[in-house]
């Protein structure tokens, strides 16, 4: 694909390096309840289905598309109400969300097609629901950092309000605290261009996660899966807090032999702060469970 590489060239801009990435895509809509929801695919090989966390869009995996888009057809969908999704049907549950990006993704790709999976914070929480619905076709399902397990949450303070009235830098500032508190472990490791992502998604973030992150609905669907599963983790995950070791105890417990890869010195948004692990962990987790070949 000749992806170009998610880093700040001389003379740009967060906004021309998500710009450049983006034009590579193929741009695919499918109907939701309110609208259309949006969808971007690179590469080709295997499908590769990845699904943004809460406030967020595909952006959240702007350092990952480049290396999956090597071995694989990646396909990450925006949320019904997140970046450029319209509403899915309202009022929503966790069900009636998938059921919604399910029908999408049945429209992406061709009825016989097999993909892997991997969902970010809420997006693994959506994705697992909605692979119980593809349980057919799922090859492998990945969650990164998600919640909606029924287990201790890290407990989250001092949150910054934006305000209106604030000046754009002064609103960087506040996107800056919340990322160190949310998301992103070593402040240094908030740049320019994960203020911009923040920025963005949160102003055109619609729908609200609620409580299902604080639920068990993930739990009993990884219950149901009969794909190989991991889960990856950032060693100071922000929702897990002191309590990571619960998560590996959990999918040991649903899946005894499912590999849980804990990204020492990351936060909860793993993939963007440890991008070359969290890709090598991707990618030989779908290299170890191909497509398998068509019976005789």
């Amino acid at each position: 694909m000749g992806l170009l590489s998610a880093t700040i060239g001389a003379g740009e801009t967060p906004a021309d390096v998500l710009a450049r990435i983006e034009a590579q895509a193929l741009k695919v809509e499918t109907p939701t309840g309110g609208g259309r929801m949006a969808w971007r695919l690179w590469g080709e090989g295997e499908p590769l289905v990845l699904l943004h966390g809460s406030f967020g869009s595909w952006t959240h995996w702007v350092r990952n598309v480049e290396a999956l888009a090597e071995r694989h057809l990646v396909i990450a969908g925006d949320i019904p109400g997140m970046g450029d999704s319209d509403q899915p049907s309202l009022p929503f549950t966790i069900d009636s969300l998938a059921d919604e990006v399910s029908a999408g993704l049945d429209m992406v790709l061709p009825p016989a097609a097999r993909f892997h999976f991997a969902g970010f914070s809420f997006g693994g929480i959506v994705g697992g629901h909605v692979c119980v619905r593809q349980a057919q076709r799922v090859l492998t399902y990945t969650a990164l950092g998600s919640n909606a397990l029924g287990l201790r949450m890290g407990e989250r303070s001092n949150m910054a309000k934006a305000s209106s009235r604030m000046t754009e830098a002064e609103l960087l500032e506040v996107h800056r605290h919340n990322l160190g508190i949310t998301m992103i472990a070593d402040p240094a490791n908030i740049d320019a261009l994960a203020l911009h992502i923040q920025n963005t998604n949160t102003r055109r973030a619609r729908l609200r996660s609620g409580d299902i992150p604080r639920g068990d609905s993930l739990a009993r669907r990884l219950a149901d899966l009969t794909c190989p599963i991991q889960g990856i983790w950032g060693s100071s995950d922000q929702t897990a807090g002191r309590f990571v070791s619960d998560r590996n105890d959990l999918f040991r417990r649903i899946h005894p032999d499912c590999p849980f890869n804990i990204v020492a010195s990351a936060g909860h948004w793993v993939q963007f702060e440890a991008p070359d692990a969290v890709n090598r962990l991707l990618l030989a987790f779908t290299a170890a469970h191909p497509v398998p070949p068509p019976t005789q």
